[in-house]
């Protein structure tokens, strides 16, 4: 995930250019999808609260 965001904002100052901002976009929506499957593996911290 560090790598991902690292490469996000090495690509961010040239959002202008089409191609890059559909990657970026594209970018955006494989690291949520990645923060919701990781949620469903990493475990709670101890003094959080049940639903």
């Amino acid at each position: 995930m560090q790598q991902l965001d690292k490469l996000r904002q090495r690509l961010e100052p040239h959002r202008g250019y089409a191609p890059v901002q559909e990657y970026l976009t594209r970018l955006d929506d494989a690291r949520c999808a990645k923060m919701l499957l990781l949620a469903d593996l990493i475990p709670p911290s101890p003094g959080g609260t049940t639903a």
